[in-house]
């Protein structure tokens, strides 16, 4: 629980007031996580004295604004105050909350959703699409007081509940990455021609490009009945097949997907040519034999 305090003396952790950003209130949500009960004061100016968890504010070990500052990822991405407190705190809070793989699953998150934190908050990451998106830092934005009568601390307590919310999402997330990263270690020794077969569907796509395996398609049971034959993209998340299906299959079913592509139980083939369905599993692989002939 988060009490919000106007006294400094009685406060055991401090972050800037004003217009709050994902930041601040993602680092208020980790605090409260780990630390269960929290006195926050908001605060326009902080010099920190390391007698309290100060972020975002004071140039303290967990504020990313001093002139010098210059502490980055691998990736030249800079820390903010959320991604110094989740390196600091992150496993512990794993470790509180009895999370296997913690290594594992401290990583997702942070790769998932820390850094994206921290590129948009250090202006290091920007969205440049011809159309408007709500990246999770606008989303956040959007519970600032938009009138008189909006109580701006009351407002950042809704921030801090909705980033409660994302967080507890892609926690379960995470976790179910680390899960099958490691199914996919122990079926990644059935590949053959580049092709995985899989006894079951489990959320594979981040494990192969997590584990860099040389995947071209991979093959499941459907959950609408019979196989699914899926194309495997060239990045995480892309929308490039590395090799798509036959141009001829596209947005074709039944008995007309089966009289172009002489597959018997050939069931569909989407427009977008990374996905073909059929019967058995036999059939399935026909589809990616008759695409690489």
């Amino acid at each position: 629980m988060i009490t919000l305090t106007n006294n400094l003396k009685e406060a055991d952790f401090v972050t800037h007031a004003g217009n709050f950003h994902a930041d601040d209130v993602f680092s208020t949500a980790l605090m409260e996580r780990i630390f269960g009960n929290i006195k926050l004061i908001r605060l326009k100016d902080y010099k920190d004295d390391k007698t309290k968890i100060a972020y975002d504010i004071g140039l303290g070990e967990f504020d990313h604004h001093g002139a010098l500052y210059d502490k980055k990822r691998n990736n030249g991405i800079h820390y903010c105050s959320f991604g110094l407190l989740w390196q600091k705190y992150g496993k512990k809070y794993l470790e509180q909350i009895k999370v296997e793989n913690q290594e594992e699953v401290f990583s997702i998150i942070d790769e998932l959703l820390v850094i994206q934190i921290d590129a948009f908050d250090n202006g290091e990451y920007t969205i440049d699409s011809p159309f408007n998106i709500y990246s999770l830092a606008s989303l956040i934005e959007q519970f600032r007081p938009k009138n008189k009568n909006e109580e701006e601390n009351t407002c950042f307590i809704k921030a801090v509940n909705f980033a409660n919310e994302i967080f507890d999402r892609i926690l379960n997330d995470a976790i179910i990455k680390s899960k099958a990263i490691e199914t996919i270690k122990i079926e990644s020794r059935k590949i053959k021609d580049k092709i995985l077969i899989l006894d079951e569907f489990i959320p594979y796509e981040y494990a192969l490009f997590k584990l860099n395996l040389d995947v071209e398609f991979v093959i499941y049971p459907s959950n609408r009945g019979g196989y699914a034959a899926h194309t495997v993209s060239t990045k995480y998340k892309g929308f490039e097949p590395k090799i798509s299906f036959k141009k001829e299959w596209a947005g074709l079913r039944d008995e007309e997907l089966q009289k172009v592509s002489g597959i018997k139980t050939a069931k569909f083939c989407h427009t977008k040519l990374f996905l073909a369905t059929a019967k058995t599993l036999e059939d399935a692989q026909l589809f990616i034999k008759k695409t690489k002939e």
